[in-house]
């Protein structure tokens, strides 16, 4: 028999006033476990799976082989944003384990959700498409200005001025911000850019102006994800 020690961590107050079951590969009942709580309990040699359940949600986790003292890690595998996390939450799996080293697992506390938050590193922060969406931002406040007569001046004008406030505070929180929140930003400014291009009043310098700086925005924006990606 091997020793089995298992921790529970949930967070929010989801399931906090239940009892998630974990069983063992021949659908014995291992451990019923609570919110913030540690067991430890006997596991058979030949068991090569631990089975978490709770509902319909139910989640295989195989068990390292060739050790005796095992620690498993209980929580919710989720993205926590809005609306993701409550997708993610209907998931067949979205309560899972994780074996684990004894330090590790030592150090397993509630700020394990905190700490899994992807965050941007400073380098991969693209400041030139930053500082050239400003540009384009404050171009198209000038613009709306400029264009007494056209009736969506108010419209361009806010996108302009929405821009330059997110895109400032992304320059800002640059030295601590969510990958997902940078991938959102920059996305979202140049679909707003391409927006307020198409509400422009006719005229050639201008479009051809706005048409260059807002293509140049898009392919640098596209040029970042990849690396993001490939990172």
């Amino acid at each position: 028999m091997r020793n089995l020690e298992i921790k529970l961590l949930l967070p929010y107050n989801w399931y906090h006033a239940r009892r998630i079951k974990i069983y063992d590969s021949n659908k014995k009942l291992l451990a019923k476990i609570a919110h913030c709580e540690h067991l430890s309990v006997q596991l058979d040699d030949e068991c090569d799976s631990v089975i978490i359940r709770i509902d319909f949600i139910k989640s295989v986790i195989q068990v390292p082989k060739g050790e005796n003292d095992l620690f498993l890690a209980v929580f919710m595998d989720f993205r926590d944003k809005f609306p993701h996390k409550y997708f993610d939450i209907l998931k067949r799996n979205c309560v899972t384990g994780r074996f684990m080293g004894a330090e590790q697992f030592d150090n397993f506390n509630i700020s394990f959700y905190t700490n899994n938050i992807e965050y941007l590193p400073v380098s991969k922060v693209d400041n030139p498409s930053v500082f050239l969406g400003l540009l384009i931002s404050a171009s198209l406040v000038i613009t709306s200005i400029i264009q007494q007569s056209n009736p969506h001046q108010h419209l361009i004008f806010f996108i302009g001025a929405v821009s330059i406030i997110s895109l400032s505070m992304l320059q800002a929180e640059r030295n601590k911000i969510r990958l997902y929140d940078y991938k959102s930003r920059i996305i979202a400014t140049a679909l707003l850019f391409v927006l307020a291009f198409l509400f422009l009043s006719p005229s050639f310098a201008i479009n051809m102006f706005f048409f260059i700086i807002i293509t140049l925005y898009i392919l640098r924006v596209i040029a970042n994800l990849k690396t993001l990606k490939t990172a």
